[in-house]
């Protein structure tokens, strides 16, 4: 189940490439970092700054390297809520 996730300042959605596939009406599920195409039932991460869904590899390498900017927060959030709802998830419980 589609669940938001704690990881800095960041809103993250851990999902699995089949949640992601459903929210986006997609056949299939593409890691947006190494381009590996993903079944149905692994796990990964959509990233709101960044609009994109990462396999966990290689979201746990971008965030090991990422830099949280402020600026981009209104962007992030306007991402975060038009896909959160998609997943099941309550925006206005969100932080």
């Amino acid at each position: 189940m589609a669940k938001q996730i704690e990881r800095g300042r960041f809103l993250l959605i851990e999902c699995t490439a089949g949640e992601l596939m459903d929210a986006v009406g997609s056949d299939i599920c593409i890691c947006d970092w190494c381009g590996r195409p993903f079944a149905p039932s692994e796990k990964g991460v959509y990233i709101a700054v960044l609009n994109h869904w990462y396999c966990m590899n290689c979201f746990n390498d971008w965030f090991n390297r990422s830099t949280y900017y402020p600026e981009d927060a209104d962007v992030e959030r306007k991402n975060f809520e038009f896909y959160a709802p998609r997943f099941g998830i309550n925006v206005s419980k969100c932080s």
